[in-house]
């Protein structure tokens, strides 16, 4: 068996390299290693890291098609790409930014060892933001039972004084 050390980086093929680089930096965060059209398009890291995303312009963006459900198990090819948020706050935060930016949310769904955010991306790649509760190792071994319970998040409100 191969010794694997963990996830290296996804590669995404987007229709308009600038648009989609301004909505994963801009928006979530990243921040640009390397733009290098000759090797492949623009390198993203999250941190320290080294690049863990990787956008490299379409040749044929009409190629699609995408599955007009969000969870289709049908056809072949990138399901999602999951970033973990470091808490239940961040997650909501999370939520909020994207709605606040008109970002479709596809889905808000309590898996029972985690609470995900699911939405898309400027050329409709469905991505996930999720926080992983503490015990999700132990939670997932005792056998989940995943429920996929919809969560609603609301505003705080500030009394008018």
């Amino acid at each position: 068996m191969i010794q694997l050390k963990g996830l290296g980086h996804v590669v995404l093929r987007v229709a308009d390299i600038e648009r989609s680089k301004r909505f994963y930096t801009e928006l979530l965060g990243f921040t640009v290693l390397e733009q290098d059209p000759n090797h492949g398009g623009v390198f993203l890291s999250l941190g320290n890291a080294s690049h863990c995303l990787d956008l490299q312009p379409s040749s044929d963006p009409a190629a699609g098609p995408w599955p007009s459900k969000w969870r289709s198990r049908a056809g072949l090819g990138l399901g999602h790409v999951a970033f973990t948020v470091a808490d239940r706050a961040a997650l909501e935060a999370a939520y909020f930014t994207l709605v606040d930016h008109g970002v479709e949310i596809v889905a808000a769904l309590d898996h029972t060892s985690q609470q995900s955010v699911y939405f898309r991306d400027p050329d409709g790649h469905i991505l996930e933001c999720y926080w992983e509760r503490p015990d999700a190792v132990e939670i997932f071994r005792r056998g989940r039972a995943d429920e996929d319970t919809p969560i609603t998040f609301a505003r705080e409100t500030v009394p008018a004084g």
